[in-house]
């Protein structure tokens, strides 16, 4: 059997120290409130695992604060990051605890990402997408972050893609056309889309 010497709350840090038979435990107020423990005490060998279980929580949630203050990342980035250190299972409850508490909120991050690619680097959807995927997010949330797209009109970033490489001049565009095609594709964007522009860009400048 194992006792609870004493408890002590830090209510501004959210944590409570506990002394349980000589040994010391920081854990969370949340688990606390969840083993159920009082001073005085007498706890058997399950709760004092998951009072161990709950120190660990703990490290890891401060750790994810960690690096998170160095630069936003996914949930699967943390995850990976934190494996080196904490079991699995207390990695999963870390991070929805922090997606209840908004510090993760992996549709927002990959949106972010999305528009930065899309106005500053003039990438096209197929490479952000492609981009975020190997950033870890998921399917599901790479679709909604990047829903934006689908309503945008891609002409004006491929035109300025094509006149920042290649210039204006239409014969020219003409001659390289196939040249313009392949780069515009690996920068991410829709063969109509490609053709549509360059077509308008070479018609248009002859």
């Amino acid at each position: 059997m194992y006792i609870i010497e004493r408890i002590l709350i830090d209510e501004n840090n959210h944590e409570a120290s506990v002394t349980c038979t000589g040994e010391s435990f920081l854990i969370t107020l949340k688990d606390i409130e969840a083993l159920n423990i009082a001073e005085g005490d007498d706890i058997d060998e399950d709760t004092y695992q998951h009072l161990c279980e709950a120190v660990s929580r703990l490290a890891c949630i401060k750790k994810a604060f960690e690096y998170l203050s160095y630069s936003d990342m996914s949930a699967k980035k943390l995850s990976d990051k934190l494996r080196s250190r904490f079991d699995k299972e207390i990695i999963m409850d870390v991070t929805e605890l922090l997606k209840e508490r908004g510090y993760l909120n992996d549709v927002s991050l990959a949106e972010r990402y999305a528009r930065s690619f899309y106005e500053f680097k003039h990438w096209g959807p197929i490479r952000i997408k492609s981009d975020l995927y190997s950033r870890g997010f998921k399917q599901e949330d790479i679709a909604e972050a990047c829903s934006f797209l689908d309503q945008t009109d891609h002409r004006e970033n491929i035109r300025h893609l094509v006149e920042k490489k290649y210039g204006t001049d239409g014969e020219r565009l003409g001659m390289q056309k196939q040249k313009i095609c392949a780069y515009l594709y690996r920068m991410g964007y829709l063969y109509e889309d490609i053709c549509d522009t360059v077509n308008s860009m070479s018609d248009t400048d002859k």
